[in-house]
């Protein structure tokens, strides 16, 4: 009998993962500038902009989104990476 660490929703795939890490970096880039640049109110818009821009980079890098997991939504996401099966004992341990 073979099973896998029990799979949740959340996961991102390989082209949503792309687009947030190019999203978020542009996001991150343009909230630094927008923050640097400008003052007074507008200046904590554009660094919550760059917040976006972090979650985004963060989400793409571990490939998992917490929000999306909390909604259903997503791929099946599991902590193995490699794809390796475990394989159970016959005694059941």
């Amino acid at each position: 009998m073979t099973f896998m660490t029990s799979a949740r929703r959340g996961g991102l795939g390989r082209g949503e993962r792309i687009v947030r890490g190019v999203l978020g970096g542009g996001a991150m880039i343009a909230g630094l500038v927008g923050w640097l640049t400008v003052g007074g109110w507008f200046a904590w818009a554009w660094f919550a902009v760059g917040l976006v821009g972090v979650d985004f980079v963060a989400t793409a890098v571990r490939g998992y989104c917490p929000l999306y997991a909390r909604l259903g939504l997503g791929q099946p996401y599991t902590a193995d990476l490699f794809k390796v099966r475990r394989v159970r004992s016959a005694g059941g341990r």
